[in-house]
């Protein structure tokens, strides 16, 4: 067989090591059978999947993998001793008795609109700042910035940050006049 496809295959997808996201491949019971390299830093061999899924998530998990035999979902997951939120991709193999799961990190997501919002939040508490006409145009342009990106997103809290660049506008208008 030389081609690999998620619903058939032979016991164990070859090369899975060079897959360049964490891919696991877990049996009925969330066990590794199998990793690519940056999978096996979530998972060491001989554990279990749900020893790293957050307390609160593994009920949600485990009812939706059983329900659907493919999908996505997010879920907190520990990652060198902290939990953070990941995409989780999946797909049951009949012919396998498989799962395989690729896993995707939105704190990296997370963290890079976070610390545009701490700067926005740092420009805004400078003392000098209200008084300093060139830094508003500065600072409503970093925010018309971070619109167009999370307009351009499908988001986890998407919502939630929205909020937060309203607050930034309003301490702008309060401030600035």
């Amino acid at each position: 067989m030389t081609s690999i496809n998620l619903s058939q295959g032979s016991d164990h997808v070859e090369n899975l090591h060079l897959c360049p996201i964490p891919y696991l491949l877990l049996d009925r019971q969330f066990n590794i059978i199998d990793a690519s390299n940056s999978g096996y830093d979530f998972l060491k061999p001989g554990e279990n999947f749900m020893s790293i899924v957050e307390e609160e998530s593994s009920p949600k998990f485990a009812r939706i993998i059983h329900k659907n035999s493919s999908g996505e979902m997010e879920l907190n997951l520990k990652k060198n001793d902290s939990f953070e939120l990941f995409d989780i991709f999946y797909q049951f193999s009949d012919m396998q008795q498989y799962f395989h799961v690729a896993v995707i990190s939105k704190d990296v997501q997370y963290k890079k609109v976070s610390d545009q919002m701490n700067g926005l939040f740092d420009l805004m508490g400078k003392s000098t700042y209200p008084r300093k006409e060139p830094n508003l145009t500065e600072v409503l342009a970093k925010v018309s910035s971070l619109y167009l990106k999370l307009s351009n997103t499908s988001d986890w809290n998407r919502q939630e940050i929205m909020d937060k660049i309203k607050e930034i506008e309003n301490h702008l208008q309060q401030n600035v006049k």
